[in-house]
């Protein structure tokens, strides 16, 4: 998702487009009467009733013309409202959390940390790698890297790391499930990257259990899905629990390339919540739009858009699906031009 997805910008959109449209108008009749009446041009007062003393002045008006100068504007102005009341209403809707991917963010001083409500299980794009990793939970492991340059797989389960070299003939590896790595557990940190002989990493298979935080001091990134509503709920926290009466100060979570941001309120028990709907896959840039101290400027960090594994609410396995306009209310994305 990039900012022009975002409903602001097509909120914006819509206003500068009715905006140049009322200017067109105004500033054409403008130029038009400063051309017609200026100094110098005599008048055609053929039409024109010419005023004789003792009798009073015809009253001329054009009716049509005078309903237009209400009716016009008016609608203008309404149609306006409806525009950014029917935004207003889908930047505050929020997914119900068994229909979107629900993380914690946390903000402290000077770091990130994203915690995950619901787990997340993701592989790159074969079509891109040409390889695909295949662990079912209690099945055997199996890796098939034969369009690719790979020669090695790692497979790293908590912390603990596993390497195998992929067969030179087949450029695959099986491995039988509690034979040579521990059977899949959903609930364990683990991830497979597939190397060629450089060390180069070509692929990744990873899990990330619930509960799971990465956090940005340790230069982890925030992984989350494409093409499926992702909830925020942020909290601003102290960085640690030496002194009972600091609870953190402002931070406002901003997501820069997708023009969309929302502040971390210290003290706010129940946090405050943003929701995005990332379109595309890639790395992009968090950032901190709020002074929250001396180290500030230390308060970056990146989101992974990733593929989750399987089918996603469109039906597909990758994010090649364009879901347009992310935020929105029912039907609603902000109403049309």
């Amino acid at each position: 998702m990039v900012a022009e997805d975002t409903v602001f910008s097509v909120l914006y959109d819509k206003f500068m487009f009715w905006s140049i449209l009322v200017g067109i108008l105004t500033f054409g009749w403008m130029f038009l009467a400063m051309a017609r009446y200026r100094d110098g041009v005599e008048p055609d007062t053929t039409d024109v009733d010419h005023i004789e003393v003792g009798s009073f002045p015809v009253d001329r008006h054009n009716t049509p013309l005078e309903v237009m100068f209400y009716v016009l504007p008016t609608l203008i102005v309404v149609w306006l409202i409806v525009l950014a009341l029917s935004s207003n209403a889908a930047v505050w809707v929020i997914p119900d959390e068994d229909d979107a991917h629900n993380m914690k963010i946390s903000g402290k001083q000077w770091f990130w940390e994203f915690e995950y409500e619901d787990a997340l299980t993701w592989e790159d794009d074969e079509a891109l790698t040409s390889i695909n990793v295949d662990w079912p939970n209690l099945g055997s492991l199996y890796v098939n890297a034969s369009g690719s340059d790979a020669t090695n797989v790692t497979v790293t389960v908590e912390g603990v790391a596993t390497e195998f070299a992929l067969d030179q003939l087949t450029s695959s590896l099986e491995v039988e499930a509690g034979s040579g790595v521990d059977y899949f557990n959903p609930g364990s940190y683990s991830f497979i990257e597939v190397t060629n002989a450089d060390g180069e990493v070509l692929h990744t298979w990873m899990n990330i259990p619930i509960g799971h935080v990465f956090s940005s001091a340790a230069s982890e990134p925030m992984i989350i899905p494409c093409d499926t509503d992702v909830v925020f709920e942020m909290h601003s926290l102290p960085s640690d629990d030496s002194n009972p009466n600091y609870v953190g100060v402002q931070h406002s979570f901003w997501l820069p390339e997708w023009g969309v941001k929302e502040d971390l309120v210290p003290g706010l028990a129940d946090g405050t919540y943003m929701t995005v709907e990332p379109d595309d896959p890639g790395i992009f840039p968090i950032r901190c739009a709020e002074y929250c101290g001396n180290q500030h400027s230390l308060m970056v960090g990146e989101v992974k858009v990733v593929a989750e594994e399987g089918l996603n609410q469109w039906g597909r396995e990758d994010c090649s699906y364009d879901s347009g306009v992310k935020k929105t209310a029912g039907s609603q994305s902000g109403g049309d031009y």
